[in-house]
């Protein structure tokens, strides 16, 4: 596989038990849906996005003991995550195909594959680069395929109730950046992935991309501090939140407020831990 330009930053929230409980619960959904559709086997299955392989590795484990394994193919722009990926999941999936592609590149045979998951990816393209994507995986898809996607950053991720721990994160992170005399600088546009769109926007692109939609569920997922601060620290993250300040600087501070907001505005579970709620997407679409 060939070398990108940039080292790939592996995220670790995606290792928290928080990323995998509200994921875990969104596969179940899906793959409730291929069963209620009379789905026996998945012959093949594509994962875009891939990363080091957490959410391809949650979907296989849930699928039905009785189903044949699936070819599982891993689709994703950096070659070091598909090296991180393949150690992952070597050790429970037999059949493993690395793909070292952007999603907008995708290239498939038509009509090859039954089932694809995107998780947590797709806030990252424009709309011309999503509808351009999903097209690419449409025709890939067989007759009917399903296609499953998700994402924790749209517009009505953030309940009403939740703003203040935002606000105040916000607040103390510029604090923060102040005290060090780091400066704002001007940039002329956000980031991609700090344009959050409402449901409505991608319930609506899986039409124009030629998709049937089939559900369009909410998640709410109860975030605990450590799963925060690695949000909070992820570049794409801090950006959004601390338009025009540099990046490295406002990932530290936005991770570093996270303690304090959540002391103020944070909810406790059962076991007496912290958590501020954060809704996720789940699209479910058909080919």
């Amino acid at each position: 596989m060939p070398e990108e330009k940039e080292n790939y930053n592996y995220e670790p929230f995606a290792d928290t038990e928080d990323y995998k409980k509200v994921n875990g619960d969104i596969i179940t959904s899906w793959v409730q849906i291929l069963i209620d559709r009379g789905t026996e086997e998945i012959d093949k299955l594509l994962d875009i996005a891939t990363g080091a392989g957490t959410m391809v590795q949650l979907f296989v484990s849930h699928l039905p003991a009785k189903w044949k394994q699936s070819l599982v193919m891993c689709l994703d722009q950096s070659s070091e995550a598909l090296k991180l990926a393949q150690v992952k999941l070597e050790t429970n999936i037999d059949k493993l195909k690395f793909i070292n592609s952007p999603i907008e590149d995708l290239d498939l045979p038509d009509n090859s594959i039954d089932v694809a998951i995107w998780g947590n990816g797709i806030h990252y393209l424009n709309e011309e680069s999503q509808i351009n994507s999903l097209k690419r995986i449409k025709k890939a898809l067989k007759p009917g395929g399903l296609f499953f996607f998700n994402t924790a950053f749209y517009e009505e991720a953030r309940p009403t109730e939740t703003l203040p721990f935002y606000r105040t994160q916000v607040k103390n992170a510029v604090q923060f950046l102040r005290e060090k005399g780091i400066k704002r600088e001007k940039v002329e546009k956000k980031a991609e992935a700090a344009s959050f769109h409402p449901k409505s926007y991608y319930e609506d692109l899986v039409g124009k991309s030629g998709f049937k939609l089939v559900e369009a569920q909410v998640f709410a997922a109860h975030l605990t501090q450590e799963a925060w601060e690695h949000i909070s620290a992820f570049q794409q993250y801090a950006a959004g939140a601390l338009h025009g300040y540099p990046i490295e600087f406002a990932s530290d501070a936005m991770k570093n407020a996270v303690g304090p907001s959540i002391l103020i505005h944070g909810d406790k579970d059962k076991d007496g831990n912290l958590f501020v709620i954060r809704n996720w997407l789940a699209i479910s679409a058909q080919a």
